[in-house]
């Protein structure tokens, strides 16, 4: 691990006030830097980016990721380029995503866990324009970058040959540019027997995938805890942002800080992976209990499967809250289950959300009645994926009808709540005729 200065953010205690944000006056399907734009021209003075003692207002936040998109669009990339990341949860993340935003460029995080070997894959499959690295010296990438044809190689933490400091990136380039259809994001998916595909998730799409009904603007503050990596992490800080919610960062879960982090900056919402929650169940109910979480308005637990053990326990704690969420890195959000009702349906993740249609299929692709096990097929509005660069992924996953192989089997029962059951063993060859 290396020294990660903090020079150039700037530092502050502040808490967001519980007054209301004006109506939002655009619609949801904008791209993602829209949302910023708007929240820093109505509430540029209010905290909106948190990383331990770390803050940016709106305006400041808007301002870093401007300067930002025109350093990267003088440097030539922009709408058909990927912007690789490999760091955790931290604020220049946060600046960059809305930056690539801003000029329509893609975004790829990495999981700091990858060997150099599947990094290196991962860069060449994606046709990373750009690298930007955290939380790790450079040097022990070497092998997994050396002679790839990056326009720009960054890393947050200090000054490499090779490289530039990330805080060096800002002089007022170009003017960015925005376009409807471009993906922001690139995620891998494990969906496909055997290997990972890349996924796109367009900038129009990238918020309605995380949320289940359009967002009312709000106050409030959202803990995001998930790794920037795995897809549901960013889908939420999308959602926050386009709601008018702060955003908490946290670079390495700990359970006592999380409650504590909640306390101090009266987190209203925050969506967890289980073996977060994990932690917490041990450091004890009475230690939760003692904690004042009472600015809660909605938990979420979700990201992979819980145990009905966890979700019991969680649920003495926080029944009225809380929920669990289903989905995929393919389909985006699918069903979401109030666990103040998990005695009635033990075991479902719940019915699908609203404008999502879910199937049962066999190995061929039949669709099978209620209570078989199949794999479990969905068809949503908010499906990430779209096609990329020499990417197999569409013509793998989805067939002519919409529907997205979530490689995950399971059944759904007489009144439409869905059971996961394990992981898929194969996909079936879809009808491709209509495919362009």
């Amino acid at each position: 691990m290396v020294d990660r200065p903090r020079s150039r953010i700037p530092v502050a205690y502040a808490r967001p006030t519980g007054e209301e944000h004006p109506p939002v006056a655009r619609a949801l399907t904008e791209p993602v830097a829209r949302s910023l734009e708007y929240w820093a021209a109505t509430r540029g003075d209010h905290p909106a980016l948190f990383e331990g003692a770390a803050m940016l207002t709106y305006h400041a936040w808007n301002e870093y990721a401007d300067l930002l998109a025109d350093a990267l669009a003088g440097r030539g990339l922009g709408p058909d380029d990927v912007i690789a990341v490999r760091c955790s949860n931290r604020i220049e993340w946060a600046v960059i995503a809305l930056a690539c935003s801003k000029i329509d460029a893609r975004l790829l995080t990495l999981d700091p866990d990858l060997t150099p070997r599947a990094l290196r894959e991962r860069l060449i499959a994606s046709e990373a324009g750009a690298v930007i690295v955290g939380d790790i010296a450079p040097v022990r990438l070497a092998p997994a970058l050396e002679g790839l044809p990056f326009r720009l190689r960054a890393t947050m933490d200090g000054a490499f040959p090779g490289f530039f400091n990330f805080w060096d990136l800002f002089p007022p380039v170009a003017q960015p540019r925005f376009g409807p259809t471009q993906p922001s994001l690139v995620a891998w998916t494990a969906g496909a027997p055997g290997r990972a595909l890349p996924v796109g998730v367009p900038h129009r799409r990238a918020a309605p995938a995380s949320i289940s009904r359009p967002p009312a603007p709000e106050s409030g503050v959202s803990l995001i805890t998930v790794p920037p990596h795995r897809i549901w992490g960013p889908v939420q800080f999308w959602a926050a942002l386009v709601a008018g919610r702060a955003v908490c960062l946290m670079r390495d879960f700990d359970a006592a800080k999380a409650l504590a982090t909640i306390s101090k900056r009266r987190v209203t919402h925050w969506s967890a992976l289980p073996e977060s929650f994990e932690q917490m169940r041990e450091l004890g109910a009475d230690a939760v209990r003692k904690a004042d979480t009472s600015s809660l308005r909605e938990l979420e637990i979700g990201g992979a499967p819980a145990s009905a053990d966890l979700k019991g326990w969680l649920a003495s704690l926080f029944a009225p809250i809380l929920s669990e969420a289903y989905g995929s890195t393919e389909a985006g959000r699918i069903s979401t289950m109030p666990l103040a009702r998990l005695h009635e349906k033990p075991g479902s993740c719940g019915r699908p959300i609203r404008g999502v249609s879910v199937e049962i299929r066999d190995e061929h692709g039949q669709r099978l009645p209620a209570g078989a096990i199949g794999e479990i097929w969905a068809r949503t509005p908010r499906s990430l994926v779209c096609d990329l660069p020499a990417s197999p992924t569409r013509k793998t996953l989805r067939d002519v009808d919409g529907y997205v192989a979530t490689g995950d089997n399971g059944r759904i029962d007489e009144d439409g709540f869905i059971y996961i059951t394990g992981k898929a063993t194969g996909l079936p060859e879809p009808d491709m005729r209509h495919f362009g």
